[in-house]
């Protein structure tokens, strides 16, 4: 596929990403949280459990494990908005890759049952426009802390947030992008669960002459990724200092899209936050963007 045509087909999907609703109703079993409420739109009977792809109550696709008698219930739950209920159970593990003779085993937490629930809310209508309000410059809610965030366009805003309790075993970071001041669903979170930030990023902070670098990347299971950066160095024509920052898509390791910042990112992006909550390279690299 040509760059182009990735720009103006694969691209054109990507990045009109964003999160869920911030007032989705979760629960938390297990110490995951998940959602209360999904609509199933495919059923699986897999090696440990039945399989569940949902769509929340904004449009975001989210998967789940499921009881197996789930599965056999496909045609009365497809397509409906359900009340899910959780439990932890002993499951197959994984590295047994569906070998009867394997006795590993592992606790996951299953929808143990899902029942037929009303129809969510409408949002309310947006407020008119007010002179006196300021535009909105992040998706992350006040629950959660800015790590990186800026628009790349009038209708375009790139957020990268993280629970407060962010470590290296708890809480969650999620890159999230979509339309800002609307208030229409957004597309994407990356990761979708919510995961610890060393299982939902990989990133690094390196000195430049001038000043210093740092990136975040986010990667999808179909090779695909999204990196954010911040860059100072002496970049201009005399060797002026200049500062840089924006999001890149990668594809296969190699970019496919770049977008600046439109003007100065909001964040903790750096290695002081880095340190905190246990992000690394894990073996990768990132170079600026010209």
């Amino acid at each position: 596929m040509s760059p182009s045509l990735v720009r103006s087909g694969f691209l054109g999907f990507l990045l009109l990403s964003a999160l869920p609703s911030a007032a989705q109703d979760t629960v938390t079993v297990g110490g995951e949280k998940k959602r209360a409420f999904g609509t199933p739109t495919a059923f699986q009977n897999g090696d440990a459990a039945c399989y569940l792809t949902l769509k929340d109550d904004r449009g975001g696709t989210f998967e789940e494990l499921a009881d197996f008698d789930l599965c056999s219930l496909e045609k009365s739950l497809k397509g409906k908005r359900l009340a899910l209920t959780y439990k932890t159970a002993r499951v197959m593990a994984a590295s047994c890759q569906g070998n009867p003779d394997c006795k590993k085993s592992e606790t996951v937490v299953l929808i143990a049952s899902a029942k037929p629930a009303p129809l969510a809310a409408p949002a309310p209508a947006p407020a008119a426009p007010s002179p006196a309000k300021s535009a909105q410059t992040s998706f992350c809610t006040p629950t959660e802390t800015i790590v990186f965030s800026c628009r790349t366009s009038p209708t375009k805003l790139v957020s990268v947030c993280a629970s407060k309790d962010a470590a290296p075993n708890r809480g969650y970071l999620q890159y999230r992008t979509g339309k800002p001041d609307s208030s229409e669903p957004l597309d994407l979170t990356l990761p979708a669960a919510q995961l610890p930030p060393p299982q939902a990023a990989s990133g690094e902070s390196f000195p430049l002459a001038g000043g210093g670098a740092t990136w975040l990347r986010v990667s999808t299971k179909n090779n695909i990724a999204f990196v954010v950066y911040t860059g100072i160095g002496n970049w201009g024509p005399r060797g002026e200092t200049r500062e840089k920052a924006g999001v890149t898509v990668e594809r296969d390791g190699k970019t496919v899209a770049s977008l600046k910042c439109t003007g100065k990112p909001l964040g903790l992006l750096g290695p002081d936050w880095f340190a905190k909550v246990g992000l690394t390279a894990k073996g990768q690299d990132f170079d600026l963007p010209d």
